[in-house]
């Protein structure tokens, strides 16, 4: 396996365990991390912290004045002045989101029943839901390049991370084309994180690792973890060098269920990622979803 740097494997930094750990993000205000248990409906924070939503909870996500979660079909903002409710149209479950470089709102779908061609990948335009791709199956991690030229995409079942132009004044992208193809024999990809050289760090579900793959389509890094199912990833820390890894409470290929799935994982890494862009949402359209601290 490639591990040119010499990072050491992940290793549990949380004892609390998610059915499907995802969507973490860092918290610069408090300098603790931030992930979700999609099922649960809980938001969790490293310093302890958990707060319950309606489930599905499928991201978490800073804004200017406070914090915005993506339940089953709309993204509402938690707190701030705004606390607005923005529906998402025929979504029928919510899957990954980010906001890209200058705080515009992107979101993945997936069917109840994860049939095919029943997802599709979402641009939020003020109070409005754009469908920017269709026909996909779970439409999962997404990242952008530092310059911002490039918008990183993953169609899960695809087993493929894809590429677009992007546009930062409007958000448009064109020219979609296959960046990476991931082997068969190493999982299925999931959530992904760009560092500040271009490169992605890939969580593999099934496949027991993460894969670092260079700006030029070159795998670099192969980063085993001791769970079957990492989910994504995001950087934190002081110097955002610590690279944070959601994972599963799943079981590998025999059954076996590993002592720390589901547990939030870390581990410090040479190339340091850019903090998270803090989400712009629209002005006041309904309540702030309610829930215990």
């Amino acid at each position: 396996m490639s591990n040119p740097a010499g990072i050491p494997a992940p290793v549990p930094v949380d004892d609390r365990v998610s059915g499907l750990g995802e969507g973490p993000v860092w918290d610069v205000r408090s300098n603790s991390l931030r992930w979700v248990d999609i099922p649960a409906g809980v938001v969790h924070d490293s310093d302890g912290g958990s707060r319950q939503l309606p489930p599905p909870a499928s991201a978490i996500l800073p804004t200017a004045d406070g914090w915005a979660a993506v339940l089953r079909d709309r993204v509402v903002e938690l707190d701030g002045p705004g606390a607005a409710a923005v529906p998402l149209g025929a979504a029928e479950r919510c899957n990954d989101a980010k906001a890209d470089p200058a705080g515009r709102l992107w979101v993945g779908t997936m069917s109840g029943d994860e049939r095919p061609g029943g997802a599709a990948l979402l641009r939020l335009d003020g109070a409005v839901a754009t469908e920017v791709i269709t026909g996909a199956t779970i439409a999962n991690g997404l990242g952008w390049s530092p310059d911002a030229r490039r918008m990183y995409w993953i169609d899960t079942p695809t087993r493929r991370i894809d590429v677009l132009d992007y546009d930062l004044a409007d958000g448009s992208v064109r020219d979609r084309r296959p960046f990476v193809a991931v082997d068969a024999d190493a999982g299925w990809p999931d959530g992904l994180a760009v560092d500040a050289e271009g490169a992605l760090w890939v969580a593999l579900w099934g496949g027991s690792a993460l894969h670092r793959y260079t700006p030029d389509g070159r795998l670099d890094t192969v980063l085993p973890i001791g769970v079957a199912c990492p989910t994504s990833c995001a950087f934190g820390g002081e110097d955002f060098r610590t690279l944070y890894i959601t994972t599963a409470h799943r079981p590998d290929e025999h059954g076996r269920f590993a002592p720390d799935a589901g547990r939030l994982h870390a581990v410090r890494v040479p190339v340091p990622g850019p903090p998270p862009t803090p989400a712009v949402l629209p002005a006041a359209a309904g309540g702030a979803a309610t829930g215990g601290a």
